[in-house]
């Protein structure tokens, strides 16, 4: 049920980021940031960040990138500065966007697809703490994590970029416009896509609580989805000219879709399925049985699960590296049940936080593939201190916070 819910959920996503390109929405937000409010690098950095961080609770991942790259190429072409530069600021705008994403899709139960598979195998494997995690228990930890990491991330862009250095020596096109486009219809757009994330919201929720009512749940969710739909695709809106009009058409809902992007996207899954037949898998739980066999301490042997995800991730899909180590932790599951539900949520977590490489995740190779040119030395180093400070904190905070918060609930 939860998986038909999220995959509605995915389509309406995706006709609403085609609706944002197609009424210009990212020409007339930046507009309205640098022409209106004359706003810093360092400021449009940490909006882009949250912002992205805060819709990617809600909606998928790569959906969330989707939207948001064609404001990341608008920024990218309208700069003004010198070709080094330019691909610094260029990383910068990406990875703001990236970044947002993956640590966003850690935040609620529905933000990304490892989430529901942690809990699907929970289910099969019976595992008591499945129970406990709940719409709003998770978001009860999973936000404010979601919150400290984009700060965190902020931090580090800051640090690794130094943006208030170069932006004397870069200037931003004053040529910026959305003309040609209705208001009004900008407007809709953005309405709409509001009343989606509360819609989105409230029967992920109501998926999460009502168990015995599942298939109502889902009933209304089709119903909803329909509608939204037909007021993107079929229902035709008022211009101020009196004309009326659908906001999109099908055929321009099909246009503009980043090829390149979805090109990296099928490369990650291509290596991640060479290694697998080459039992790369294998060495890494032979590896783990082994360290097992010794005596260290709980947060060490957790401190080890989340960078070996988060840096294997940087080569293989986060979700085939997911499956992997969870194959080290089902026989632990009957024996310690607190070492393995925690582990494999960190498991789940670090997957979803890798930052260094356009193989990663699916929103890191969409987005890299859609973008202008970017420097992939800068995006590694920024990854990299990213994918430290990442690892660190979900492990400390799976380990202290989690069982608190669930302990709140139930």
């Amino acid at each position: 049920m939860d998986s038909i819910q999220v995959g509605l959920f995915f389509l309406i996503s995706y006709l609403l980021s085609r609706v944002f390109v197609t009424l210009k929405i990212p020409e007339l937000v930046i507009y309205y940031l640098f022409e209106k409010k004359h706003i810093s690098i360092q400021k449009l950095t940490l909006i882009l960040l949250a912002g992205t961080t805060m819709i990617s609770t809600i909606i998928a991942n790569i959906i969330t990138v989707l939207t948001l790259m064609p404001l990341v190429v608008l920024l990218q072409k309208e700069l003004k500065t010198t070709e080094e530069l330019k691909r610094k600021f260029n990383t910068l705008f990406l990875l703001a966007v990236l970044w947002g994403a993956n640590i966003g899709g850690i935040g609620m139960i529905t933000g990304t697809t490892t989430n529901g598979i942690l809990l699907g195998l929970f289910e099969i494997y019976s595992v008591p703490i499945a129970r406990d995690f709940t719409f709003l228990s998770w978001a009860a930890w999973g936000l404010p994590l979601a919150a400290i990491l984009c700060g965190l991330g902020w931090l580090i862009l800051m640090l690794v970029f130094k943006p208030g250095k170069m932006m004397h020596k870069a200037d931003f096109s004053s040529e910026i416009r959305a003309g040609g486009i209705s208001r009004h219809f900008q407007i809709v757009g953005f309405r709409l896509a509001l009343c989606f994330i509360l819609a989105a919201s409230g029967l992920s929720y109501l998926m999460g609580i009502l168990k015995s009512h599942q298939i109502e749940v889902l009933i209304v969710t089709f119903i909803t989805s329909a509608v939204f739909v037909f007021l993107i695709l079929g229902y035709k809106w008022k211009t101020e000219d009196g004309v009326r009009k659908p906001l999109i058409r099908l055929k321009g809902a099909l246009q503009d879709v980043p090829k390149k992007g979805l090109l990296w996207v099928i490369l990650a899954f291509i290596i991640s399925y060479i290694l697998w037949l080459a039992g790369f898998h294998k060495l890494i739980n032979d590896w783990f049985t082994l360290w097992l066999e010794r005596e260290h301490s709980i947060l060490l042997l957790y401190l080890i699960f989340a960078l070996a995800t988060t840096f294997v991730s940087e080569l293989i899909s986060n979700t085939a590296v997911q499956f992997t180590m969870f194959l080290v932790l089902f026989p632990m599951t009957r024996y310690f049940p607190d070492l393995s539900w925690q582990g494999m949520l960190i498991i789940t977590l670090c997957s979803s936080c890798a930052f260094m490489t356009p193989l990663a995740t699916p929103s890191n190779g969409l987005g890299f593939g859609t973008s202008g040119k970017v420097s992939l030395r800068y995006m590694m180093l920024a990854g990299f201190i990213m994918n430290l400070v990442c690892s660190g904190l979900i492990v400390l905070w799976v380990h202290f916070v989690v069982p608190q918060t669930l302990n709140w609930f139930f």
